[in-house]
């Protein structure tokens, strides 16, 4: 098994600062153990904006481009993608580099992803993952993007969220976005559109834990999920689809202050990758 880390070490366009310290850490501390556990090649790749000044916004869809071209070359090669980011809105580039149009989606996450610019009353532009990918916000740039388009909401699952804004719930539900609350529930989707869920893209944000099992970030909320219902999902997953790509995003070093997370994040990177081995 060859597996291909891609590491995108920004947040809000800022290198290795809060959720930017993430991903090297959950490699080095991390992953670089799991790959030796379980006998997996391994390459470590990581994409730098360089030392030009970038708007936030520009940056992150600079990383997207990054990230799609590194993960369509992985596909390419028979290579499993593993990109671990400081944002979520990276997805946008996994997504267009595993090709969006044979692509589906299953996000784990406390909140929504889908404010627009219309809609947000934080301005963080890592709140609008999802409404990019379905094509609610900044179409110009995500068209930018290689392998992007658009996806049809009954193509995306959002697991988990429970801190999830009026303006969210709307979006979400007029574009028809599936939310189960189980892993049952989760089975039940997968296997009833089987044809539109063949190949997936496994996407983690590490607060959809609770906080009393693990805590990610500043952004964790109580009502969370246990680290074996994620994981069991992501088996369940495993069952009905080819899991294509994974991400794993939102962790802040500094507030794992017993190491739970970085342990959860291994264990998604393992459940991800336990057929293949």
């Amino acid at each position: 098994m060859h597996v291909q880390v891609i590491l995108a070490p920004y947040d809000s366009g800022h290198l290795r600062q809060r959720m930017g310290l993430g991903p090297e850490r959950i490699y080095e501390a991390g992953l670089k153990d799991l790959f030796s556990r379980m006998r997996t090649d391994c390459v470590c790749d990581e994409i730098s904006l360089g030392s030009g000044y970038l708007a936030e916004i520009s940056a992150a869809f600079q990383l997207c481009r990054g990230v799609a071209e590194r993960v369509r070359e992985c596909k390419q090669r028979g290579i499993f993608p593993i990109v671990l980011s400081g944002n979520c809105n990276a997805a946008v580039g996994t997504v267009s580099g595993c090709g969006a149009r044979d692509t589906a989606v299953v996000w784990f996450d406390a909140h929504g992803e889908s404010t627009t610019p219309e809609t947000t009353s934080s301005g963080f532009l890592d709140g609008m993952g999802i409404s990019i990918l379905a094509g609610q916000c900044w179409r110009t740039l995500s068209e930018g993007v290689p392998g992007f388009s658009p996806l049809a909401g009954k193509r995306i699952v959002l697991f988990g969220a429970r801190d999830v804004e009026p303006a969210e719930r709307s979006l979400l539900e007029r574009m028809g976005v599936l939310q189960p609350v189980n892993s049952a529930q989760l089975a039940e989707i997968l296997s009833a559109n089987a044809e539109g869920f063949r190949q997936v893209y496994v996407h983690v944000d590490l607060d959809v834990l609770d906080p009393t099992v693990a805590t990610a970030n500043q952004w964790a909320s109580s009502g969370g999920i246990s680290l074996e219902t994620l994981t069991g999902a992501i088996a369940e997953i495993q069952k009905h689809a080819t899991i294509s790509a994974l991400g794993i995003a939102s962790y802040d070093p500094a507030s794992d202050h017993n190491g739970n997370a970085l342990k959860a994040a291994v264990a998604v990177a393992e459940a991800a990758l336990y057929h293949r081995s």
